[in-house]
C-alpha cells in the first residue's frame, strides 16, 4: 500500500510556486537535541506571529522571530489522536488506519519518531495531557517515560480532570525529567520530549490572571496561558543549557470552530477553522526570520525532523516530505497537494463523510454538495465557487478519486477499539465515537444540513456519558433515550444506555442494547462482554459463554475478562475450562486479589487442596484486609488436617470482620 501510496502523491504534487523568497544558503548546523510541543486545539489565527494583535503570545513570537514559521499548516484530519498519529509516523489516516479518538487502540506496525530516536541513542520522554493520548493511543511506543498520569473523580469538574491534565503540571514533569537527565552527570545523551498541552481544548477554564484579562473570551485565555507555559519549558532549557543546542518545534493537532460555519469545536467539518495550525521551529542551522510560503503539513514533522537531527531517513516511503533544506534556507520548497478528512458525520451518525484537497489557493471539499474555495481570496470560505469553477471541481475531484480508489484497494483492518474506561472518559471531552448504523434516518446526508442536530445529540451523549460516571443512570438513560427519540443509533448510544440500564436492574432491557451495540461495532470487545454480562444475569449461560468468547477474541489482554467468565464456567461445572481461564486471568495480572482467590476456591472445589492453598496465599498476600480471603486460607489448611495452621486465619478473618460468622464457626468447632 505505501508504494503505491507514495506514486500517487508523487504524481499529484504537481507544485504550485512556492510564495517564500530566495535567501543565501547557509551552512546547516545539526541539533543536538528535539522538543516538540503540541498545543491541543490551537488555531494559527490566535497566535500574534500569524498577525493576531488580540491574544498576547510573545513566548511562540519569540520563537517565530528567532527561527522559522509556515505561512500556511495544515492537519489532515481535525482530530486529536489521528492527527498526532499522522505526525508521529509521516503517513496519513488512511494509510494508518486512526480515523479518529477512539479506535483503532493499537496502531498498526510503522516506526514512530520516537522509536528511530531511540534507536539512535536518544533518550525519549513524553508528558501528554490528555487520556486522548493515553498510553492505549499506541504513541507511547519508543519513549522511555511515558507521563499519561490523570489525577481526579466525582463530579463533572472532578470526572473532566481524571481525563485531561491541566498545563502546568505537564510542563513542570517535563522539566523535572529534563534536570533529572542533566543533573550530576558527565555526559548527557541527545534528548527528544515531547509535550502536550491540553488547555485550549473545551471546557476553556484559563487561570488568573488570564481569566480577567480574558474575561469572555475563555479560548483566548488558555491560548495566552499555553504561551506561558511554553516560555517556561524555553527557560528551563537556557537554564539547563540545552536552548542553544536544541530544535524546537511548536505547532497543533487541529484548531477549534468557535460558532464558525455554525461549528462550536472541532471534528465535524473540514473547513480551515479547524484544519489550519501553527508551525514554528527554532535551533542550530535555521536562520532567524525565515518564513515558508509552500503549505506544511503534520505527515512532513517527521521526515523533517528526522532529516534535521542529522539521521538517516526511515525505510519505505513517507506521504510528509522533508523541509530541512527550506529551513536552512537553502531552497524553497514546492507546494503539495494536502488532503484533509473528518469521517465523524460518517462513522458517529451514519451521515456523509467529507474528504478534500487542497492545491496552493484552492480548496475542494467532497460532500453530497461538493464545495470549492479560494483560500487566498476567500480564507474565511464563505464564497462556494463549485457552480462556477467547474473544471477546476472535476480536475480535483478526479485526482481524490484516485486516492480514494487506492484506500479502497489497500484497505486496512483496523486494530480494534480503545477499552471502555478510555471510551467513557472521551465521550466526556465531547468526542463520541462507534461506527454508522445499518440503516440511517438520512443516509448520506450532507453534514451542512445536519449541524444543529449534530450539537444537540453531541450534547445528549455528552451529557449522557457524565451523568453514568456520576451514576445517575436514570438520567443518563433519559439522555440516551432522546438521542434515540431522534432517530440517532450510533454504537456508543446503544452502549452507554445499555450500561445504564443494567446498572438500575433492567437486565432484559440492557441485553437488547448490547445486541444492538454489537450489531453496530462487532469488534467492540467491551460490548460483548457488556451483553456477557447481562445475559449471564438473565441466567442465559450458554449465551454468555459465547459471548464472553467474542469478548476475549477481540481484548486478548484483559484479565477482567477471562475472571468473569472463569467464574461463568466454574458456576456451569466445567471445572478444566474454568481453571484455564482462570490461570490466564492471574498470569496477566498477579497483583488481583480476587483473581487469586476465585482461582483457589475453583481447585478447591476439585479437591486440589495444595495448589489451592498456594493461591489462597497470593490472595491474603496481595490483599490483607479481606476477611473472606483470609477465611478461604484457613478452611483450605483445615481441609488437610492442619487445623493449627488454620486457627489464626479464622481468627484473623473475625478480627477484620466480627460479625462474620463462618469463622466463628469454625473457632468453635475446634
Amino acid at each position: 500500500m505505501h508504494g503505491s501510496r507514495g506514486r500517487f502523491w508523487a504524481l499529484a504534487c504537481l507544485a504550485f510556486a512556492a510564495a517564500c523568497g530566495p535567501r543565501k544558503p547557509v551552512a546547516p548546523a545539526t541539533p543536538r537535541h528535539l522538543v516538540l510541543v503540541t498545543i491541543d486545539t490551537l488555531r494559527a489565527d490566535r497566535v500574534g506571529a500569524y498577525g493576531n494583535r488580540e491574544v498576547a503570545t510573545p513566548r511562540l513570537d519569540g520563537i517565530a522571530r528567532e527561527g522559522a514559521l509556515a505561512r500556511e499548516a495544515t492537519a489532515h484530519v481535525p482530530l486529536t489522536r489521528p492527527s498526532h498519529v499522522s505526525l508521529f509516523t509521516g503517513r496519513l489516516p488512511p494509510e494508518t488506519g486512526v480515523r479518529d479518538n477512539i479506535s483503532p487502540a493499537v496502531l498498526p506496525a510503522l516506526p514512530l519518531l520516537a522509536e528511530v530516536l531511540k534507536r539512535n541513542a536518544f533518550a525519549t520522554g513524553a508528558f501528554v495531557s490528555s487520556v486522548v493520548l493515553s498510553s492505549a493511543s499506541g504513541l507511547d511506543r519508543g519513549f522511555d517515560v511515558y507521563s499519561d498520569e490523570f489525577e481526579g473523580g466525582g463530579g463533572e469538574a472532578q470526572f473532566l480532570s481524571t481525563v485531561q491534565k491541566r498545563g502546568d503540571t505537564t510542563t513542570a514533569e517535563a522539566i523535572a525529567w529534563l534536570e533529572k537527565l542533566r543533573g550530576g552527570k558527565p555526559a548527557t545523551p541527545r534528548v527528544f520530549l515531547w509535550l502536550h498541552l491540553y488547555d485550549p481544548h473545551d471546557p476553556y477554564e484559563p487561570p488568573e490572571p488570564y481569566a480577567s484579562r480574558y474575561a469572555g473570551r475563555p479560548y483566548d485565555g488558555e491560548v495566552a496561558w499555553s504561551d506561558e507555559l511554553v516560555g517556561r519549558l524555553d527557560d528551563a532549557l537556557a537554564r539547563l543549557g540545552m536552548r542553544e543546542e536544541t530544535l524546537l518545534v511548536a505547532t497543533s493537532d487541529h484548531g477549534e470552530g468557535l460558532g464558525e460555519h455554525d461549528e462550536t469545536l472541532h471534528g465535524f467539518f473540514a473547513y480551515q477553522t479547524t484544519l489550519r495550525v501553527p508551525f514554528l521551529a527554532r535551533g542550530p542551522g535555521i536562520p532567524a526570520g525565515t518564513r515558508l510560503g509552500a503549505t506544511v503539513r503534520l505527515v512532513d514533522v517527521f521526515p523533517t525532523v528526522v532529516d534535521l537531527l542529522g539521521l538517516p531517513s526511515p525505510s519505505g516511503p513517507l506521504a510528509g516530505a522533508s523541509l530541512a533544506a527550506a529551513l536552512h534556507g537553502a531552497a524553497a520548497p514546492a507546494e503539495p497537494v494536502t488532503y484533509a478528512e473528518t469521517l465523524v458525520p460518517l462513522l458517529h451518525f451514519g451521515w456523509s463523510d467529507l474528504r478534500g484537497l487542497r492545491e496552493g489557493r484552492w480548496k475542494y471539499i467532497q460532500a453530497p454538495r461538493p464545495e470549492l474555495y479560494d483560500l487566498t481570496a476567500d480564507p474565511g470560505e464563505r464564497a462556494n465557487l463549485a457552480a462556477s469553477e467547474t473544471p477546476r471541481v472535476e480536475a480535483m475531484r478526479a485526482a481524490l478519486g484516485r486516492f480514494l480508489d487506492e484506500e479502497r484497494r489497500a484497505a486496512k483492518g483496523a486494530a480494534g477499539p480503545a477499552p471502555v474506561e478510555v471510551l467513557e472518559r472521551l465521550g466526556a471531552l465531547g468526542y463520541v465515537g462507534g461506527t454508522a448504523p445499518a440503516e440511517t434516518a438520512t443516509p448520506g446526508a450532507d453534514p451542512k444540513d445536519k449541524i444543529g442536530e449534530f450539537r444537540i445529540a453531541n450534547d445528549l451523549i455528552r451529557q449522557g456519558i457524565l451523568l453514568h460516571h456520576e451514576k445517575d443512570y436514570a438520567g443518563s438513560v433519559e439522555r440516551f433515550q432522546a438521542v434515540l427519540a431522534r432517530r440517532i443509533q450510533s454504537f456508543e448510544v446503544h452502549f452507554y444506555l445499555a450500561r445504564g440500564l443494567l446498572a438500575l436492574g433492567r437486565v432484559r432491557e440492557a441485553a437488547r442494547q448490547f445486541e444492538q451495540a454489537t450489531l453496530r461495532s462487532p469488534a467492540h470487545g467491551e460490548a460483548w462482554a457488556g451483553l456477557a454480562e447481562a445475559k449471564r444475569a438473565l441466567g442465559r449461560r450458554d449465551e454468555a459463554r459465547a459471548a464472553y468468547e467474542a469478548a476475549i477474541r477481540l481484548t486478548p489482554r484483559s484479565a477482567r475478562l477471562r475472571f468473569q467468565q472463569g467464574e461463568l464456567l466454574r458456576d456451569m461445572g466445567d471445572v478444566l475450562a474454568a481453571l484455564k481461564r482462570l490461570r490466564e486471568a492471574v498470569d496477566l495480572d498477579p497483583r488481583s486479589a480476587a483473581y487469586w482467590n476465585s482461582l483457589g476456591m475453583t481447585l478447591g472445589g476439585n479437591a486440589r487442596e495444595a495448589e489451592a492453598e498456594a493461591a489462597f496465599r497470593e490472595a491474603v498476600k496481595r490483599d490483607a484486609t479481606s476477611h473472606r480471603y483470609a477465611y478461604n486460607l484457613g478452611l483450605i489448611l483445615e481441609r488437610q488436617g492442619r487445623a493449627a495452621e488454620a486457627r489464626p486465619w479464622f481468627e484473623k478473618a473475625l478480627t477484620l470482620d466480627p460479625s462474620f460468622t463462618p469463622a466463628r464457626e469454625r473457632l468453635a468447632a475446634h
